[in-house]
């Protein structure tokens, strides 16, 4: 190599350098002066760090790389070296690859030119002794140059220092391996789905549109950002064989073979990839990440799957970071992420062409199969019996809207299945008759009938006597997302107490619709055959469109509440009040209140719960409930009305009609029946078995107020 422009102002006291060399602590302490005038330099390291080329604005691609020296031994970076060539001329790198370079002075790293070259030695080929330097298989750039290799007295330095690499800071194989990969497309790492290539890492934004556990630990996550990828797995609108296989291959060598894939919710077609997740990645995704959330992936590997070849992602360990990000709205609408509602609009725009493509492809189907309008049509069998049920339907349609304008039923009041004909209560009432198959003059009665019915009704009753009471809360559990969880009720009490007491405050609640009415048939003017209809949570939902919540605490809802109940059963519940007033003497003395101090309480809170007394607060607004204020019956397990209150309770009687005055119009329900299990002493009784009988119950669903 030719010697530098330069002065070598102070050679390494540890290994000498080569003639004509500078140390890289030289190189970064030359003057300002000297750096302007754009010099010719040699250097001799051991690579450190490798970022792979990548292409420019321009013709070149460009790469950049660190190396070390014994002037640096006590230093985290090197000294940086850029290369601008074409993609064929790049070198590669290892980790403690030895690189002899004659580069431009382009400050703060070194730049190529068109006198510049590069010689690298592996480092698995640097001689362990001299004895073997005359066949050192020194690797030359750019290859279109003759070059001419270092020289004797260059290798014997490479081979000197090789035996003191260990003090130098140096990566390992593996960890150099994995800051190159990072490094790759280090600008401008996020991408649109439609833009990603194999070998390449990407962050990703998309909707996560299918996740399940895959083997080893590993999980899968199908993502889309409602862009199309011509390398993405087809999935086809249809129905089908939920199991088909992925054929083909990206060069479509293989053909394809496949059935719409039944188990696939959508977007249909190249739009979506498939992801597997290792390690932190997938365990975050497991606990957190469900279907239809959006999220966040960074520094995900794109490469080709090994059964279908279709582009797939891959997110490997790192470091101990979770690479994913579950996306959520901000406060104000405008800080929402760019990216993110650019995908919620295409996905609006899919959603939309899908559906018109669906109905076309439908109609289509549809006229292919019909006959011509002027082809004269033979009725068979089959629509011969469709023409005559119609008929019947028909009749009775009429039957039931002179039904409705004879008993004035509420319009405001809907319901499921309105073509369906209406039943008497005492029909729905009256015991289904079972025949014993072995002897068929034996009959008895069910203990009960699962059945759903639409009947035309009044309400008579409700429970609890107090519209505030209609939402119950419980302690706040992980296992809410379980469908049949219905809350840990028993234990509530004691341990939110607990917490209170310890200075933790309330636990969050979760509120509940649970109560019931007491209604009869539309057509009974004494009101005397009276029958209960639970309303669970869900059911309550639809009748009141409202959400339940804490009703003793939140006004403005329990407010609403009333008025959409009033269009249900009229001023009942006002006469109700008047006179449960009028029944309940007035305490001549106080009672002091074991409730906490008014400042202890939080919004939301469930009322104390240790209290004997139901007590207004004045002041605050706050109450408390008696422990007995829910009368309960032991339902079975997982039933939606678990823990309402028992049709025999003589608390629950409304008031004879002498004293209330029914005024609020009929409505029609639906209603449905079943059966739950409560304790039997009784063995002979005991026809659920275990020390358990069945009980009908009866519940509203279906229904709801306009």
């Amino acid at each position: 190599m030719e010697s530098s422009q330069i002065s070598d102002p102070r050679p390494s006291p540890d290994i000498v350098l080569p003639p004509g060399f500078l140390s890289v602590k030289q190189i970064q302490e030359l003057p300002s002066t000297a750096l302007k005038n754009g010099n010719l330099i040699n250097v001799l390291g051991f690579v450190k760090d490798f970022q792979p080329p990548f292409k420019t604005s321009g013709t070149d691609f460009k790469c950049t790389f660190q190396i070390l020296d014994f002037s640096s031994r006590d230093e985290s970076s090197g000294l940086k070296i850029t290369i601008f060539w074409p993609q064929d001329h790049m070198p590669k790198f290892a980790a403690g690859d030895a690189v002899l370079a004659q580069m431009w002075d382009g400050f703060p790293s070194l730049l190529t030119n068109y006198v510049t070259e590069i010689h690298i030695l592996s480092t698995s080929q640097i001689p362990a002794s001299l004895s073997g330097i005359t066949k050192v298989p020194w690797r030359s750039h750019p290859p279109n140059k003759a070059l001419k290799a270092p020289t004797l007295s260059e290798t014997s330095y490479v081979v000197d220092a090789n035996q003191h690499v260990a003090d130098l800071a140096l990566p390992s194989t593996m960890e150099f391996q994995h800051r190159s990969e990072q490094a790759m497309n280090i600008k401008g790492k996020y991408a649109l789905l439609k833009d990603i290539k194999t070998g390449t890492y990407y962050n990703l934004l998309g909707e996560a549109v299918k996740i399940y556990d895959a083997p080893s630990g590993q999980l899968t996550l199908h993502l889309t950002d409602y862009t199309a990828n011509s390398q993405f797995y087809d999935h086809i609108w249809g129905g089908g064989d939920s199991t088909a296989a992925r054929d083909g291959d990206e060069l479509n060598y293989l053909k394809s073979h496949r059935k719409p894939v039944s188990n696939w919710s959508g977007p249909y077609g190249k739009l979506s990839i498939q992801l597997t997740l290792f390690d932190e990645h997938a365990s975050f995704a497991r606990e957190q990440v469900k279907t239809g959330d959006w999220v966040l992936l960074k520094n995900v590997r794109i490469a080709y799957g090994k059964i279908g070849g279709c582009l797939e992602g891959y997110l490997h360990y790192d470091e101990g970071k979770v690479n994913v990000e579950i996306i959520e709205s901000a406060e104000n609408i405008e800080d929402n992420d760019p990216r993110w509602k650019a995908a919620v609009t295409r996905k609006l725009e899919w959603k939309v062409k899908f559906e018109k493509q669906k109905s076309q492809i439908q109609d289509t189907t549809s006229a292919g199969k019909r006959k011509r309008e002027d082809e004269p049509l033979k009725q068979n069998a089959k629509a011969r019996r469709k023409e005559k049920r119609a008929g019947v339907e028909g009749k009775a349609a009429t039957k039931e809207e002179k039904l409705r304008a004879r008993l004035d039923l509420n319009e405001n009041i809907r319901c499921e299945k309105p073509e369906h004909p209406a039943v008497l209560l005492t029909d729905i009432l009256k015991p289904r008759i079972i025949v014993d198959p072995k002897d068929p003059s034996r009959e008895y009665h069910a203990p009960f009938d699962i059945r759903k019915c639409k009947a035309n009704v009044r309400v008579v009753g409700f429970f609890p006597r107090k519209v505030e009471d209609f939402a119950i809360g419980r302690r706040r559990s992980d296992f809410d997302i379980l469908s049949d969880y219905s809350g840990g009720e028993d234990t509530d009490p004691e341990e939110t107490m607990q917490a209170f007491r310890s200075g933790k405050g309330f636990a969050d609640r979760s509120w509940e619709w649970r109560f019931a009415l007491q209604v009869v048939d539309a057509s009974d003017k004494s009101f005397k055959e009276r029958t209960w209809l639970l309303v669970n949570n869900f059911d309550a939902q639809m009748l009141l469109d409202m959400d339940a919540t804490n009703l003793r605490r939140d006004t403005a809802a329990l407010q609403e509440v009333k008025e959409r109940l009033c269009i249900l059963w009229g001023d009942l519940e006002e006469q109700t009040a008047a006179l449960d007033q009028l029944k309940t003497p007035k305490r001549q003395t106080s009672v002091e209140s074991k409730s906490p101090p008014p400042s202890s309480y939080k919004p939301g809170d469930q009322p104390p719960l240790d209290s004997d007394d139901e007590k207004e607060d004045e002041d605050t607004g706050n109450n408390s409930r008696s422990k007995s204020s829910h009368p309960t019956i032991a339902l079975s397990e997982g039933d939606a009305n678990s823990g309402l209150v028992d049709p025999k309770n003589t608390n629950l009687d409304p008031k004879s009609p002498a004293q209330v005055q029914f005024r609020n119009k009929a409505f029609t329900c639906c209603i449905k029946q079943y059966g739950v299990k409560i304790r039997e002493e009784d063995p002979a009784l005991a026809n659920a078995g275990d020390g358990k009988r069945w009980m009908r119950k009866l519940g509203l669903f279906g229904t709801k107020i306009m």
